[in-house]
């Protein structure tokens, strides 16, 4: 969850929403009335409400356009549990409630940010390793094929017999060529 979390009043301008939104470099906003959730201003609810419906920035309250009521988890709930409430409700966001006390907002891209697959895992090299052998052996096989039998003239028994040695060499190499084309990537960042 991201947390503390911005918040403001019922009473606020569309205008007065999108600038705290901008300074803080957040999508969403919550609503608050006497320190309770009452709703959220998401971007999505601006661009419905003012972009589309062309309402006024500065004459709109932040209470017109949010939606409400807003969806809550707890602290201690899984994020598989977060994901269903918020799929459930076709929202990419849920607050984080410890009793009646706002201590959080967990949105979709905190979870797609934050656990993301490490890429230096053994599940992330395995699957790459595996990627890159299957993109190698189907390149450089139908480029073999066109070198060896059409331009250079080798028998097919010769390039079959050459193709194994070739097929064995391509397996073994062709993903530590890609893991080590990673690792480069990596060193050279910007």
């Amino acid at each position: 969850m991201s947390s503390p979390v911005v918040t403001t009043i019922g009473d606020s301008t569309v205008s007065e929403c999108i600038k705290l939104m901008l300074e803080k470099e957040i999508g969403s906003l919550i609503v608050v009335e006497e320190n309770k959730p009452i709703g959220i201003v998401t971007r999505r609810n601006l661009f419905d409400q003012i972009i589309m419906k062309g309402t006024s920035l500065t004459k709109t309250k932040a209470s017109d356009i949010m939606s409400s009521p807003v969806l809550t988890v707890k602290p201690r709930d899984k994020i598989d549990y977060a994901v269903k409430v918020m799929r459930g409700k076709g929202t990419t966001a849920v607050l984080v409630l410890d009793g009646s006390r706002l201590v959080g907002i967990l949105t979709e891209t905190d979870i797609r940010l934050r656990l993301r697959i490490d890429p230096l895992s053994y599940r992330s090299i395995l699957k790459r390793y595996l990627v890159d052998t299957f993109a190698y052996i189907v390149f450089w096989s139908g480029f073999t094929v066109v070198i060896q039998v059409f331009i250079v003239g080798i028998s097919m028994d010769k390039f079959v017999e050459s193709s194994i040695l070739g097929f064995i060499v391509t397996v073994v190499f062709s993903g530590l060529f890609g893991r080590f084309l990673d690792l480069l990537r990596n060193k050279f960042k910007a």
